[in-house]
């Protein structure tokens, strides 16, 4: 009996070594889906969500915003700001180092010196001089850095991007190898948020050189100083992340990989998480709906959505604001019948923004059909591109075609004029949209912007996110006059003049808004999101 309670003993021991072992070899992956293709990882020109949201995982800027909003450090260990907010001297870690993957030492270290500049004792330390070159890369005009305005409190970076100075006479010092200074033109209590973005991004300039303009386009010019790097990349399906093993950090990733899939059809996205394919992602109103009762699921409305008619100053009719002021005084918001996923009703366009501005309402153009008719005809009289015989196409979604329908007579009766309704998928609208192919459109446009400032810039003349095609030099101006100190006072008077303007001129009729949500999968916690394209996995783990 001794003996084979001794065998018995013996084999539960062994089991319970070989069950340890297997926990401790359990890797733990996280599947997440992306819904546009990746185009450049180079974070200082990073534009797409699926791009933006690979970048802010390989990268660490000087600071970060942790789960709960706040900013944290990460490159930078500790700073201090002068007395009068215009220095900003920030300490780095002295063991931070960049990953380069094996892919683009093989492809840079050993290549033809005539085309690769970086050699083989490649010095991966990341310095302040990393952080430098980063800064200046984001106001270069050449750059093209679409957050590089972000940066223009940083002494001389407006007259830099409007090509007024030299890169070079940005204020920003490497005082030593880790120490950083950064002086501005005028305090900006929101500096240290916006070095938490993709354009303040450190970057190694022997690296950047050695990649000829290939910089963050493929697996070879690559390289990492963040919780994870790039394993692998198949183009137009798939990036691999690995957990950084040279990330020194005190918040690394709690989770081995993470794969990130490029999902051409949206509308999958929703059922593949519910069905446990993807572990998290983001899904529309009407999608959320399927995952309200459905327990170990977490739904987070992250940003604000804005439907309603738009109309396409890029076009030659509604170039005309007589034309575009005629159809809006002339739309009946009391038609719309909303679909279950809508929230409000709306007459504003800013829902939400960092700024106390809310308590100011907007006056929306007024329906009466005998002004419209006026606008209409003094759209004819002044303008060649309007005519009687010019034909008009309303873009919209099936929710809201018979709403839209309804509305169609009415200009229709008012202007006698031949108004037709296109129905597309919601994707395929929306892109349309985006890229300025309609006339008018009742569609989502989402609103959200960093602060109030930024989210007005949309609708500049130059905006590359202006989907109204608004072009009006009073307008800019107004904007304009927001880049010098202001008092709170004054800017709010410009926020409340640039949202009128808008509305006033017939740029939208504001009608809904909507909410997309972040869904978590069951059992699944610790990623979060402040939009599609910032999505942190570093603390992702699953219970």
């Amino acid at each position: 009996m001794k003996r084979i309670l001794s065998i018995i003993l013996i084999l539960v021991s062994l089991c319970c070594v070989f069950s340890s072992c297997k926990e401790e070899e359990t890797e733990t992956e996280i599947y997440y889906p992306v819904t546009s293709d990746f185009r450049s990882l180079d974070p200082q020109i990073a534009t797409d969500d699926s791009s933006k949201l690979i970048a802010y995982n390989c990268f660490e800027g000087l600071v970060r915003v942790n789960e709960k909003g706040e900013i944290v450090p990460a490159g930078a260990e500790t700073w201090s700001v002068s007395a009068d907010a215009l220095t900003y001297t920030f300490s780095l870690r002295r063991d931070a180092k960049w990953y380069l993957t094996n892919t683009s030492k093989e492809e840079l270290s050993n290549a033809d010196p005539e085309k690769s500049d970086l050699p083989v004792n490649f010095d991966s330390r990341v310095t302040a001089k990393d952080y430098v070159f980063g800064l200046k890369r984001a106001v270069d005009p050449a750059t093209g850095a679409a957050d590089g305005k972000y940066l223009a409190a940083i002494k001389n970076a407006t007259d830099i991007l409007e090509s007024r100075k030299q890169v070079s006479e940005l204020g920003v010092e490497a005082v030593d190898d880790y120490t950083l200074k950064i002086t501005l033109d005028y305090a900006d209590p929101n500096l240290l948020y916006y070095l938490t973005r993709l354009a303040a991004m450190p970057c190694n300039e022997q690296f950047f050189n050695a990649c000829k303009g290939r910089y963050g386009l493929a697996m070879e010019y690559m390289l990492c100083n963040g919780a994870y790097m790039v394993y692998r990349w198949s183009e137009g399906s798939v990036i691999r992340l690995e957990n950084n093993p040279l990330y020194t950090g005190k918040d690394k990733a709690l989770n081995d990989r993470v794969w990130v899939y490029y999902v051409e059809d949206a509308s999958t996205v929703a059922g593949k998480i519910e069905a446990g394919t993807y572990d998290a992602g983001y899904v529309s109103a009407a999608d959320s709906l399927m995952f309200d009762e459905k327990k170990g699921f977490s739904l987070t409305a992250r940003s604000d959505v804005l439907w309603g008619y738009w109309f396409n100053g890029k076009t030659p009719e509604f170039a005309v604001t007589d034309l575009r002021l005629a159809f809006a005084s002339s739309t009946d918001k009391n038609l719309l019948t909303a679909p279950d996923y809508i929230r409000d009703r709306t007459d504003r366009i800013l829902l939400s923004c960092v700024s106390p501005y809310f308590e100011y309402a907007p006056h929306p153009v007024a329906y009466n059909e005998e002004k419209a008719a006026v606008y209409y005809k003094s759209a004819m009289e002044n303008n060649e591109a309007v005519t009687a015989s010019m034909a008009i196409t309303v873009l919209t979604t099936e929710d809201f075609a018979e709403s839209v329908k309804k509305q169609i007579q009415i200009w229709q009766k008012i202007f006698g004029t031949d108004v037709k309704i296109q129905i597309e998928s919601r994707e395929t609208a929306v892109k349309m949209l985006n890229s300025g192919n309609y006339q008018i459109a009742f569609l989502p446009v989402d609103v959200t912007a960093t602060n109030t400032a930024e989210f007005f810039r949309t609708f500049m003349t130059t905006s590359d996110y202006n989907v109204a095609g608004y072009a009006n030099s009073n307008y800019d101006n107004l904007i304009n006059s927001l880049t010098k100190t202001m008092t709170d006072e004054k800017k709010t008077e410009v926020y409340k003049s640039c949202e009128q303007t808008l509305i006033s001129y017939g740029v939208v009729v504001p009608a809904f808004t909507e909410a997309s949500y972040f869904v978590t999968g069951e059992n699944v916690s610790g990623i979060y999101s402040f939009s599609e394209g910032e999505v942190y996995f570093r603390n992702g783990i699953f219970i």
